[in-house]
C-alpha cells in the first residue's frame, strides 16, 4: 500500500505476502487471479468479503462518489495485501498494470495468524504500518497544499509516480486533472 508520508524503507509487506502465499500453497487455499491493465477486480457495490495478496503488479483502490467521480484510496504496489470485510461503503479495485493476485477467505487468514508465530509478529506490524500511513495521508489531505503533496509524492515514490497515469496521480492528490497540470507547469515536470 502506498500513501505519502512514509517511505518504502519504513516497512515492507513483501515478506508477509510471500509467507502467506507459501502457507496458502501448502494448504491448497486461495483463488489465483490474473488481471490485465484496466481490469476491475471488483467494484464497491460488489466487493467480496476477502483478503487479496498482490503478488506482482499495480492496483488502485477506489471509491466512487454519488456523482460517479472516482476517488483513489491508495495504490497497492508490487507486493501487498488488502482486504474487504464488512466495509460499508466498500471500495473497488482496478489493475493499473498486469497483476497477479491471490484471493483468500478472511477466516483462513485469521486462523493462520493465530497458528503461525511469524504471522503473530508480522501481521500486527503490518496493521500498524497501514494505520500510520492512513493517518499521514489524512493529515496531508487536510493540512498540506496540493503542491506540497505532489512534491512529497515525487520525492518519496519517484519510481511509482513514473508508473502511474497522470489522471490517477491527480485523483490521488485530491485535485482535478486541470489543477494538476497547472501545478506541474508551475513546479516543473
Amino acid at each position: 500500500m502506498m500513501n505519502p508520508g512514509l517511505v518504502a524503507a519504513d516497512f515492507s509487506p513483501a515478506p508477509l505476502v510471500d509467507h502467506l502465499c507459501l502457507l496458502a500453497a501448502e494448504a491448497g487455499q486461495g483463488m489465483r487471479m490474473a488481471a490485465v491493465r484496466g481490469q476491475s477486480l471488483f467494484d464497491q457495490d460488489n466487493a467480496p468479503d476477502a483478503v487479496f495478496l498482490l503478488r506482482n503488479g499495480l492496483v488502485k483502490l477506489v471509491y466512487l462518489t454519488p456523482d460517479g467521480d472516482e476517488r483513489i484510496k491508495s495504490f497497492i504496489v508490487d507486493k501487498g495485501l488488502f482486504a474487504v470485510a464488512d466495509a460499508n461503503p466498500a471500495f473497488g479495485a482496478v489493475a493499473l498494470e498486469p497483476s497477479e493476485l491471490l484471493r483468500l477467505p478472511p477466516m483462513w487468514l485469521k486462523q493462520q495468524i493465530e497458528a503461525d508465530d511469524a504471522l503473530k509478529r508480522e501481521y500486527p506490524r503490518f496493521l500498524n504500518w497501514v494505520r500510520e500511513r492512513k493517518a499521514r495521508r489524512e493529515r496531508a489531505l487536510l493540512c498540506d497544499t496540493a503542491e506540497v503533496r505532489l512534491r512529497r509524492l515525487r520525492a518519496e515514490e519517484p519510481v511509482l509516480v513514473a508508473r502511474l497515469p497522470q489522471g490517477d496521480i491527480a485523483r490521488y492528490l485530491g485535485i482535478t486533472p486541470i489543477a494538476f497540470s497547472r501545478i506541474k507547469r508551475r513546479i516543473g515536470g
